[in-house]
C-alpha cells in the first residue's frame, strides 16, 4: 500500500471514529444523537472507568473484584442492546466492523507481497 493510501485509510477510520465518538457527519445519520446511543456512550465509559481501576489496582482481591464488576455490566449492557430496535443498529455495525475487518486483511496481504525496498 502506497504511503498516501494508509494516509487516506487511516483519515477515513480516524473520522468514522470521531463520528462514533458523537460528532457525527451528513452520513452518520441521526442515530448518534439518540438517547440510546448517549446512554452506549456512557454504558462504555462506565467500564472502561472500572478496566482502569482494576489495571491499577494493587491488591489483588480488589482488582478481581472490580474485573467482575466490568464483566456484569458489560454482560448487562450487551443483552439491552440485543433488545428491541438497538438489534438492528447492531447488526449494521456488526457488518460494518466485517467490511472493515475484510479490507484491512487485503491491505495487510498486499503489503506483505509487496518486495521491500
Amino acid at each position: 500500500m502506497s504511503p498516501a493510501m494508509a494516509q487516506q485509510a487511516q483519515h477515513q477510520h480516524d473520522s468514522s471514529h470521531t463520528e462514533a465518538a458523537g460528532q457525527p457527519d451528513k452520513d452518520a445519520g441521526m442515530m448518534m444523537g439518540s438517547a440510546a446511543m448517549q446512554e452506549h456512550r456512557q454504558k462504555m465509559e462506565e467500564m472502561r472507568a472500572l478496566m482502569q481501576q482494576a489495571r491499577a489496582a494493587t491488591n489483588p482481591a480488589e482488582r478481581q473484584r472490580l474485573m467482575a464488576e466490568h464483566r456484569q455490566k458489560m454482560q448487562e449492557h450487551m443483552a439491552r442492546m440485543m433488545q428491541g430496535d438497538q438489534s438492528a443498529m447492531m447488526q449494521a455495525c456488526h457488518e460494518r466492523m466485517m467490511m472493515m475487518h475484510d479490507m484491512m486483511e487485503q491491505m495487510a496481504a498486499q503489503q506483505s507481497a509487496t518486495p521491500s525496498k
